[in-house]
């Protein structure tokens, strides 16, 4: 397990996530889009594969079928949500 820290321009917030580096980021995304959306109290409104992960350390953005730890993900990496 893994902290990485997300952030949501958007919202202008960020959240702090605990996440398995071995579980794909597809799966991660997923998860971490449906628990923003409840602490928000908002409804995802499209399709929840056009959003994107951002590596803010490299300036790439993250491969969905890759989990963390083949993306380069480590405790303490920061995301961009978009």
């Amino acid at each position: 397990m893994i902290m990485i820290k997300v952030e949501v321009p958007i919202l202008q917030r960020q959240y702090d996530f605990q996440i398995d580096e071995d579980q794909p980021m597809q799966e991660v995304q997923n998860e971490i889009v449906e628990m923003i959306c409840q602490a928000n109290q908002c409804e995802l409104i499209g399709d929840k594969k056009r959003l994107l992960f951002y590596n803010q350390k490299n300036h790439r953005m993250i491969t969905r079928e890759l989990s963390a730890y083949e993306n380069g993900l480590a405790t303490g990496s920061v995301l961009y949500l978009v």
